[in-house]
């Protein structure tokens, strides 16, 4: 039965209805079968899906990775496709490690199949880049910005957001600064880097302390580290807070935190020290300072890599007369305490 013969039943029965109903009430006819549409053509989908990254491509029958176990296959000869990023897409779009999404007709047919029958495909896409960093500089009559020494333009599709409600509205490349800490999803485009997507995680990166001790007590909001000297520091723990090692009462930790406005210390990372006594490392990294007893060594400014404490003792050699600022590489041991003393420093051209 066509659409015009459905619209007549339909309009057939609805007048019907009126005659009963006289001349008591007027009665609003149903709209007719013809405006029901179907857009993509594929009718009513079951609600069956499967998503998972795409293994393999041959014809229209597309694999998945299932780890070993038995193959998924989804015949996608009958399915639309649809792009994240573009609407409509082809089977063209659909290639090893690209992440999908079926939608699985489970209508019964008169060919049974071990395939998947898919319906509609959506098709997800990875970012060409992702960066994470302090804002170097900002170019409001280009629009553009750096960040990590990469330079990135601000487009009208451009969306900006922040992980803090309580912070100003960011609208445009107008609102960034110098110092601002953002996650930015971009996209290649005639060789440049155009940002699709900006998040501002904080408006400066916070100074960290790093502290060495045992662990005296855990609490699901705080813990209290004991130094070698005795002393008990009481450090705040978050959602943000990562624990590494899984440390427990009694281990040796490095804690890395910052200190809020309260001069309260919150923990960003507590790592479990888990080495024997006397353990050989080495130390690769940028010199933050130096004094007579200790330096302290760690990953390049604005980033998030952790710093070390070293100790330096009589018996230490260090060539050929590093500065702060200069990469280099600590050999020494760290005690069960978690002390790292090194035995040389040398500097890494």
């Amino acid at each position: 039965m066509n659409l015009r013969r459905i619209a007549i039943a339909f309009l057939l029965v609805t007048l019907q209805g009126s005659l009963i109903a006289g001349t008591h009430r007027a009665v609003t006819p149903p709209p007719p079968a013809a405006e029901v549409a179907d857009a993509l053509g594929i009718g009513s989908i079951s609600g069956a899906s499967v998503r998972g990254v795409v293994a393999s491509v041959q014809g229209t029958l597309i694999t998945l990775n299932s780890g070993g176990a038995p193959a998924i296959v989804i015949d996608s000869s009958a399915a639309k496709f649809v792009t994240v990023t573009a609407g409509s897409g082809s089977i063209a779009d659909v290639k090893p490690g690209v992440r999908i999404t079926a939608f699985i007709n489970t209508a019964p047919t008169l060919q049974p199949s071990s395939f998947l029958r898919a319906q509609l495909i959506t098709i997800e896409s990875q970012p060409d880049l992702e960066v994470t960093g302090t804002i170097e500089s900002v170019d409001v009559a280009h629009s553009r910005f750096t960040v990590l020494g990469i330079s990135i333009i601000v487009d009208a599709n451009t969306a900006f957001g922040s992980t803090f409600p309580t912070f100003a509205a960011i609208k445009g490349v107008g609102d960034l600064a110098a110092g601002q800490v953002m996650n930015v999803i971009a996209r290649f485009s005639g060789g440049a880097i155009v940002a699709t997507h900006l998040q501002l995680i904080s408006f400066t990166i916070q100074p960290s302390t790093i502290l060495l001790g045992t662990v005296k007590s855990i609490a699901p909001t705080a813990w209290v580290i004991t130094s070698k000297e005795g002393k008990e520091t009481t450090v705040a723990v978050n959602a943000q807070t990562k624990i590494v090692g899984d440390p427990k009462v009694g281990d040796s930790v490095q804690v890395m935190a910052n200190i809020d406005s309260a001069h309260n210390y919150v923990a960003t990372a507590i790592v479990k020290l888990d080495f024997h006594q006397d353990t050989t490392i080495e130390v690769h990294g940028i010199v933050k300072s130096i004094s007579p007893s200790e330096w302290v060594i760690g990953g390049p400014p604005g980033t998030l890599a952790p710093d070390f404490i070293v100790t330096i003792s009589r018996t230490t050699v260090i060539y050929p007369d590093p500065k702060v600022g200069d990469n280099v590489v600590a050999v020494g041991t760290r005690d069960s305490k978690g002390t790292f003393t090194a035995t040389k420093i040398g500097k890494e051209f």
